[in-house]
């Protein structure tokens, strides 16, 4: 169809079409919205604000550009403007772009290829719509590629050759799994099945002398590989009846596109007019600013047997990502020292099984550089609420530099993803011993008189021994005892040859020392306490207390955990003075959920189990981050009071 011919097909259909399309407008500008009351396209249209005004105003003249070629074109066709304007620069200049840029002169046995060429920006514009618009999740874009082996081997049996290809996919890969063979091992056993396929239907057909195999021996054997590695990758993600389904929708939007590749006027369209394809990649840019809405994203999720990760919808079942650093190669440089301490590969193992015996989906993450594009793929916010998608369980104490500690909660708070413990403002703080001591002075908690101390004389004279001699700002350290100026300078010496130059020292107390667990927000509650024995004789749960000195000690570590603005869990350490009174040493937060530490006893004779231990800090995490729900958390249940603590348990209310 030339472009007179379409002109005339254009003009034919103008009237009707701005009929509709007036009708369409009008219904979408009246169209109120449930739930904020204004016109549709306000409330559907919610831009994302990647774009900015100018970069939206400069992308929508390169979108309107073809379209204004074309009509010019279709302007400068012979006998469609007036004799008023065709003795004007118009029809020269549409002319001049015909021959430019039609493609009417490839010969017809060559167009086939063009058009395939010309129809890929098409299925990436439905597959965009697809995914973005209406939520619908398919195997990459292989729609694109199965629409080609359509064309070529006909649909029945490039359907035939598909359901065949995902039926041994699905039967193979237990056996494959129990060889243990590695995923690319997998992927490329798969691969060579399906080039098997191809070629016993290559060697049946001209026995049997059927043209639908004949028509499945020459599907694009690139494209069948392509199919079944999407395939074998979505059921080692996800599930079987998952890979099903994404299967049948990719080959939805495949016969969609084959459909439109079908109709004689839009290939014509296709060959006159390829400056479109550029409106199309305009097109697409915008479907992501704008139409980004996930409409049907759960009806897709039921049919495929997944759940869509929420944080609140209703069910126990999370998506939980438990972040730690157990690599240091994650940076881009090496600058600052390197963070000592943290968890354990067993301590995180535990908490993972406890988490998914919990119910709960579960991936383990480096708390690196990668980390939040990773996190982005497990735990996505729904796309029109923002809501998180799932929750981080916090385990990581940094790489390398200043406060590193902080750096992990400081990237989920940038990035807005939902997880477990303080802020990075509260951890440095917890970490950092003369802040920790400011804001309990502050809060008139009562604790030690620490001060900071540098390698100058005067900061050492008029001190009083023995002294406790640590680090500023350290996750684990082991405190030394100096009763002397000798033993103060040797520690000092030592802490600096550990680059810990910033040092701290208080008063050595002479007495009882008490962890106090706590679990919660508001309320945060306390757990049976642990009393730390002097020496290498480990520590008792519960600790034997008075009613009176546990309600004493209990309003210090609460007190000292709202000072140090702690959330869902940490350890109070104390230590009684020789009167009898309770002095707050430290907050912790780090590395108290390792096996064996007083976390892990006050749980036990709590009647916890480890599972119930950590499911309730995720709950009461979980319980934060509800809307309505503002800083409540799940409470605990004490089964000791006041009046009658020979009860001796403490439980959480499930």
């Amino acid at each position: 169809m030339r472009p007179a011919d379409w002109a005339r097909h254009a003009l034919g259909l103008r009237q009707a079409a701005s009929a509709r399309t007036a009708r369409m407008l009008a219904y979408m500008a009246t169209s109120p919205d449930p739930g904020l009351g204004t016109s549709w396209p306000a409330s559907w249209l919610r831009p994302k604000g990647n774009i900015s005004p100018g970069t939206l105003t400069l992308l929508l003249a390169i979108g309107l550009l073809p379209l204004a070629i074309v009509a010019v074109r279709i302007l400068a066709s012979p006998g469609i403007l007036g004799p008023g304007m065709s003795g004007t620069l118009l029809p020269s200049i549409g002319q001049n772009l015909s021959q430019i840029l039609s493609l009417q002169d490839i010969p017809p046995g060559d167009r086939h290829r063009v058009l395939y060429l010309l129809f890929i920006p098409t299925g990436a514009l439905l597959i965009a719509l697809a995914r973005l618009t209406f939520g619908i999740r398919l195997i990459g874009f292989r729609s694109i590629l199965i629409s080609v082996g359509f064309q070529q081997s006909g649909i029945v049996p490039s359907l035939l050759l598909i359901v065949a290809m995902v039926s041994a996919v699905i039967g193979i890969r237990p056996w494959l799994l129990r060889m243990r063979l590695p995923y690319f091992a997998r992927v490329a056993v798969i691969m060579c099945i399906s080039v098997l396929l191809l070629l016993v239907a290559l060697i049946v057909a001209p026995w049997v002398r059927s043209e639908v195999l004949w028509g499945v021996a020459f599907f694009p054997v690139i494209v069948l590989g392509l199919l079944a590695e999407g395939v074998a990758k979505t059921i080692d993600r996800d599930s079987g009846l998952t890979a099903i389904w994404r299967t049948v929708m990719t080959i939805a939007i495949a016969l969609v596109l084959t459909g439109i590749s079908y109709i004689p006027v839009l290939r014509e369209i296709a060959i006159e007019f390829p400056e479109l394809v550029v409106t199309q990649i305009v097109a697409i840019i915008l479907i992501a600013e704008f139409l980004d809405l996930r409409l049907l994203q759960d009806w897709d999720a039921r049919l495929s047997g997944i759940a869509l990760p929420r944080l609140f919808s209703g069910t126990h079942a999370l998506r939980i990502a438990v972040v730690r650093n157990n690599k240091a190669n994650g940076v881009i440089g090496r600058i600052g020292p390197p963070s000592r301490g943290g968890y354990g590969r067993r301590s995180v193992r535990r908490i993972v099984d406890s988490l998914r015996q919990n119910g709960h989906s579960v991936e383990v993450f480096e708390g690196d550089m990668s980390l939040l594009g990773e996190l982005r793929d497990f735990i996505p916010p729904d796309p029109l609420t923002r809501q998180p998608g799932g929750i981080v369980l916090n385990l990581s104490h940094g790489i390398q530099g200043d406060a590193s500690v902080a750096h992990v909660p400081a990237m989920l708070e940038m990035a807005g993803v939902a997880y477990t413990g303080p802020t990075p403002r509260a951890l440095v703080v917890s970490l950092d011993r003369i802040a920790t001591n400011t804001l309990l002075r502050e809060a008139g908690i009562p604790t030690t008189d620490c001060r900071a101390i540098s390698e100058s004389e005067n900061d050492r004279r008029q001190l009083y021994y023995p002294l406790v001699v640590k680090p500023r700002i350290a996750l684990n350290y082991k405190l030394r005892i100096a009763k002397n100026r000798q033993q103060l300078d040797e520690a000092l010496q030592l802490l600096a040859e550990r680059n810990q130059h910033d040092a701290v020292v208080e008063p050595y107390v002479q007495g009882r020392e008490i962890d106090v667990p706590i679990v919660g927000n508001a309320p945060a509650q306390c757990l049976p306490m642990v009393e730390v024995l002097p020496g290498k004789e480990g520590k008792a749960c519960p600790a034997v207390l008075d009613a009176h000195l546990e309600r004493t000690i209990r309003a210090a570590a609460l007190g000292a955990f709202k000072a140090c603005a702690c959330r869902d869990y940490a350890v109070v350490n104390l230590r009684l003075s020789p009167s009898g009174r309770p002095l707050v040493l430290e907050v912790r937060v780090a590395g108290v959920l390792e096996q064996g530490e007083s976390f892990d006893m006050a749980a036990d004779a709590a009647g916890l189990s480890f599972n119930e231990l950590i499911e309730q800090i995720v709950a009461v995490a979980r319980e934060r981050y509800r809307p309505e729900a503002g800083n409540q958390s799940l409470p605990i249940v004490h089964g000791r009071t006041d009046a009658h603590p020979d009860k001796g348990r403490t439980s959480i209310a499930g």
